[in-house]
């Protein structure tokens, strides 16, 4: 007995020995599928446990608000007390410039219950002249240095700041600053924050907090997690109206302070006025004294002396009261244009942000993960469709090559199970071994390298790669239907039948007619190896479909990933070069005095370097399309004049590309918005400005936009919706010299003018945008590499089983007469007519594919390109049938090695 099992084990490691190409080409077909389906569904996922913990770990406030004038102790309380306010920390922050490097830096107050510092090495500040800094900055400076700033002016008295140069003691990570660079808008430097550090309390000269940080608690779930976000906005959104009255009534109050100091300046205005007034007529009763005195004195020589002294000291308070009667009458014009400042006083704002709007890079992270759950939902199932397919193809042929072998053990007396063991051990193992490998590179090597290219901007810890054991026990589920079902359906059909019926072998499939032969005048023109050819394809129609649908499958993976890679590198080049044309936006304060906001004007126009430049009301809002849980960020600008706009943004129809012209009655909003909420001309949008207050908007016209949203709006439509003026707030400027380094200077130059806000860079959308295309483009790379992958072992693997099947065939040829070379190319005509008929459907299933997948790949605010490129239709083509070629070259030594003897003998 034991021999019996002892050589039904040695015939069953024969026969992976025999196999072994069959037995590699089902394994790697089944990693192949494994691998991209674990890879890509754990990947979002991974990522949003990681950046979970990650926030857990910072305490991250769920929101924020901020105000330039800070909070009072009756703002604190209202804040503390709004509805399902779990806890509010206050804290300040106040930017400057590094003395050594002028990088924009945000310093922070450090807190202790919300959106905590955590150290990677030294500590935090303890002391008033003591800060940590980001852990990025550690290769520039080190424990125990002084760090210098400087205000915009280059000089060291900093507002808010009490010094000017403070002691590194540690650096630290932060969840508010999820990037490592371009954190937020600043109107220091170039307008952008480029690093933080933390100090202390006393180290700030202002005490009054700034901002807010809060945490809810009615917060469902966790971060990412719909529900979480909804109910999150749902919060920001209830609260919103209540802060927008306070602020109103702060500014009144501030309003009447300031009115209050201007009437208390106007009432020492009027007693110096009165005082001068004095002096005045003093001076007039001693111009009269000397006059009479002049008279008495003539003559007199001692009397004349005196009389010069007292005519030189009048002159001399006469100077003096000029001199102050100047600087009253300056001071009365400055108390003018303050009173008229104060009486125009607006724009105070409470700005109350939830995560996804006051930390983009939590945005940035969150939507990276969700385009990854977008690509786990296609191409995984395209790949184990096709792995699938050919492996049932290739187990059921095998056990069906198998036939007289199981009759012969059935004649020797193994048992049914003992015929079945063989396709259980070669199926089981060709899964298991398959789900193993594609299992453990799933896990590890590809979600750390979506991650690495998606998180090469972002400031996030090493992600986190617990083996997601439902995706591998799926995995392997499907690699054992396909491998060990087929086969054991296919051999315990066959053991119904009598021993002596299975030695017998199958005659061969007959052949037919295929239909070009109801064609004589075509078919009497082809070649005998032709006719043969078109035969045997219909003659063996299931390999004929499975190699199509297969080469189909491939095919169709290869045209997408590098149709993806060019419409999401020509995102860029389509906005830079049609649409986008202006450089930077500098934005002013509108409540700054006329001479200051006149002097601003006059600055951007007089720059070295501005080519044209245009006047322009731009206001940061939001708006959240029908169907979308967050914000989205949105330019609201209003043109000055209209009829050079064009300059500096191309406001093209999204159908016809032609030039929009600005509805009287209506906005032009971008196309990426109008997708996002399937708005159409004619529909309504509502934008919510800082303050929280929300306006809706007629769509007027639909503007093609790749990258950002914008929301352009005539002024005469502005007045209809807002009921007011435009207040002009910015200079639009194109520049000569379009390079990185100039757009600094001129964002820097502008940013040191008295009435500066800020300025807003056209590259730093480009920046942004072009942060997420590098990690697209990896991820476009690794589908490439695994769909050529899955191309060539598909290929393989058919024609494999092509000539395994028919050695008889190919050995009765070879005694008949064909040449070596004849031979190969009697298989090869097959597979090379397959090939391209699987190509060519190929290209249909690519073009559906690809435009599927970049609908809903690209972020929410960029949009890509959908033509796909003939060079992305050529290149996927030559690369199949540079497998072809590769896999018939390989199965020439096949071919050679068959053993014409023993393979017209097998059937005996």
């Amino acid at each position: 007995m034991k021999s019996v099992r002892r050589t039904l084990r040695k015939n069953i490691l024969r026969e992976f020995k025999t196999s072994f190409p069959r037995f590699i080409s089902l394994a790697i077909l089944l990693a192949l599928g494994a691998f991209v389906l674990i890879g890509l569904k754990i990947t979002g996922s991974d990522m949003r446990a990681t950046g979970r913990q990650y926030f857990d770990q910072h305490h991250m406030a769920d929101a924020q608000v901020t105000s330039v004038v800070g909070f009072n102790q009756a703002d604190r309380q209202y804040l503390g007390q709004m509805k399902h306010v779990k806890q509010a920390e206050f804290s300040r922050y106040q930017d400057a410039l590094t003395a050594d490097t002028s990088k924009t830096i945000r310093l922070n107050q450090a807190t202790t219950k919300l959106s905590v510092y955590r150290v990677v090495q030294g500590r935090l500040p303890k002391r008033a002249t003591e800060i940590a800094l980001s852990k990025y900055e550690k290769g520039r400076y080190h424990v125990g240095q002084t760090l210098h700033l400087v205000n915009n002016d280059g000089q060291k008295r900093i507002a808010g700041l009490k010094y000017n140069h403070y002691k590194i003691v540690g650096f630290v990570t932060s969840s508010d600053y999820l990037q490592k660079d371009n954190l937020g808008v600043s109107n220091a430097g170039k307008g952008q924050i480029d690093t933080f550090g933390v100090l202390t309390k006393a180290g700030f000269s202002r005490q009054a907090p700034n901002v807010a940080k809060i945490s809810y608690d009615n917060l469902p779930q966790a971060s990412y997690d719909s529900q979480f976000e909804k109910q999150l906005n749902k919060n920001v959104d209830q609260a919103a109206p209540g802060l927008a009255a306070r602020a109103d009534r702060r500014q009144r109050q501030l309003k009447q302070e300031k009115q209050a100091e201007v009437k208390q300046a106007q009432q020492k205005l009027t007693q110096q006025d009165q005082a001068l007034q004095q002096q005045k007529d003093q001076l007039a009763q001693a111009k009269q004294q000397l006059a009479s005195s002049s008279q008495v004195a003539s003559g007199n020589a001692q009397a004349q002396a005196g009389l010069v002294a007292q005519q030189a000291q009048w002159q001399e308070k006469s100077a003096q009261l000029q001199t102050a009667t100047k600087k009253l009458t300056q001071a009365k014009q400055q108390l003018a244009s303050q009173a008229k400042q104060v009486q125009q006083m607006s724009g105070l704002t409470y700005q109350l942000q939830a995560r996804n709007d006051y930390n983009q890079g939590y945005n940035q992270f969150g939507e990276a993960a969700a385009r990854i759950d977008v690509l786990s939902n296609t191409f995984p199932l395209i790949f184990f469709a096709v792995a699938i397919l050919v492996t049932l193809t290739t187990m059921s042929r095998m056990a069906e090559e198998k036939r007289t072998d199981i009759g012969a053990l059935r004649a020797l007396g193994y048992t049914k199970f003992d015929a079945l063991k063989l396709f259980l051990a070669y199926g089981t193992s060709a899964a298991v071994l398959g789900t193993a490998v594609g299992s453990y590179f799933g896990t590890w090597l590809l979600p750390k390298k979506i991650y690495a290219a998606y998180a090469a901007n972002l400031a996030v810890p090493t992600l986190q790669t617990p083996p997601s054991w439902r995706w591998i026990g799926l995995s392997l589920l499907c690699a054992l239907l396909c491998t060990v079902v087929p086969a054991v359906y296919v051999v315990w059909h066959a053991l119904q039948e009598q021993p002596a019926a299975l030695l017998v072998e199958k005659p061969p499939r007959a052949g037919s007619k295929v239909l070009l032969e109801k064609l004589p005048w075509l078919w009497r023109r082809l070649s005998f190896n032709q006719k043969v050819t078109f035969r045997n394809l219909f003659r063996y129609k299931s390999r004929m479909f499975m190699t199509i649908i297969g080469i189909f499958g491939c095919t169709a993976l290869l045209i997408t990933g590098f149709g993806m890679r060019d419409s999401i590198n020509g995102i860029i080049e389509n906005q830079y070069q049609k649409i986008t044309h202006y450089d930077v936006v500098g934005i002013y304060d509108p409540n700054a005095s006329a001479n200051q906001q006149q002097a601003y004007r006059k600055k951007a126009a007089t720059l070295a370097g501005v080519k044209q430049h245009a006047s322009v009301y731009f206001e940061s809002t939001t708006a959240r399309p029908k169907g979308l849980v967050n914000n989205q960020q949105v330019s609201l600008i209003v043109p000055q004049h209209e009829r050079g706009f064009s300059d500096f943004i191309s406001l093209l129809d999204q159908d016809t590309q032609r030039q929009l012209k600005l509805p009287a009655n209506g906005a032009v909003i971008t196309s990426k918005l109008a997708k996002l909420g399937h708005y159409q001309v004619g529909d309504r949008i509502n934008v919510t400005d800082s303050s929280g207050r929300t306006k809706s908007l007629k769509i007027g016209g639909i503007a093609l936009m790749y990258a950002g949203h914008d929301i352009v709006l005539s002024s005469r439509y502005y007045r209809q919706v807002f009921g007011k003026q435009v207040k002009y707030n910015a200079q639009i400027l194109n520049l000569k010299d379009r390079s990185a380094h100039n757009i600094d200077r001129v964002s820097r130059t502008l940013n040191s003018q008295a009435a500066a806000v800020t300025a807003v860079q056209s590259n730093q959308a480009k920046t942004a945008i072009n942060t997420v295309l590098d990690g697209l483009n990896n991820i476009v790379f690794i589908i490439v590499l695994a769909s050529s992958a899955l191309s060539f072992v598909v290929l393989f693997t058919l024609t494999n089983i092509n000539v395994s099947e028919r050695t008889r065939e190919l050995a009765t040829l070879r005694v008949l007469g064909f040449y070596q070379r004849e031979t190969v190319l009697y298989i090869y005509r097959e597979t090379a007519i397959l090939t391209v008929l699987g190509v060519l459907v190929g290209f249909g299933g690519g073009y559906y594919l690809h435009h599927f997948i970049m609908e809903t790949l690209p972020p929410n605010n960029a949009m890509a390109e959908m033509t796909l490129h003939l060079s992305n239709f050529g290149l996927s083509t030559a690369l199949t049938l540079l497998f072809s070629v590769i896999v018939m070259v390989i199965m020439i030594r096949k071919i050679r090695q068959i053993d014409m003897l023993g393979a017209l003998n097998s059937a005996d």
